[in-house]
């Protein structure tokens, strides 16, 4: 039971996701007589995420197997924005943003400029960073989180914009929060 335990906590069922979109593939291929089962896009790119995530979460963290997963992931799929944004994070661990990691962010609002899954996480991420984002970068995390502010997400962003800690990415977080507080008469 504890192994159990041990496995679902580090992936295992992430895994067994996998195994199951596998089982179910080949159940499809079995019943096209003469094909060949090939895994899908979609199963081979889900695996590198889980793995990249692993990698990240791993103690002592892998940032090399990571960031190979996640170019694995670009290989397959070019526009996966939560893979951009995986390598924009590995590169920030030295405390900046380089301009390799600033494209991946830049690629990440053009591929998805709202994101329901990653917003609150890139808006945070990228005001951190906000002195090293040029102003049509700048635009787009703005209209991002005004955009999730308008949203049931409202909650969410408002704890992230509370939430930085960078003295330049502050100023426009306390700006945007201050905009969204009604005016009296």
């Amino acid at each position: 039971m504890k192994a159990l335990e041990s496995t679902l906590k580090t992936g295992g069922l992430a895994l067994l996701s996998l195994a199951t979109l596998g089982l179910v593939a080949a159940a499809l291929a079995a019943l096209t007589p003469g094909s060949s089962p090939a895994p899908s896009p979609l199963v081979l790119t889900l695996g590198q995420s889980h793995a990249a995530n692993a990698a990240l979460s791993a103690t002592p963290t892998n940032l090399e197997a990571a960031a190979l997963a996640s170019h694995l992931v670009l290989g397959q799929a070019p526009y996966d924005s939560s893979s951009r944004l995986r390598l924009a994070y590995i590169d920030s661990l030295d405390g900046e943003l380089s301009a390799e990691g600033l494209e991946h962010l830049r690629l990440s609002y053009e591929l998805l400029p709202l994101d329901q899954y990653v917003s609150t996480w890139r808006v945070g991420f990228a005001l951190e960073y906000w002195g090293e984002l040029p102003p049509d970068l700048r635009k787009k995390v703005e209209a991002e989180a005004f955009t999730f502010l308008k949203t049931s997400r409202r909650r969410e962003m408002v704890a992230t914009l509370e939430a930085v800690t960078s003295p330049t990415g502050a100023v426009p977080a306390v700006f945007w929060l201050q905009r969204l507080k009604p005016r009296r008469k």
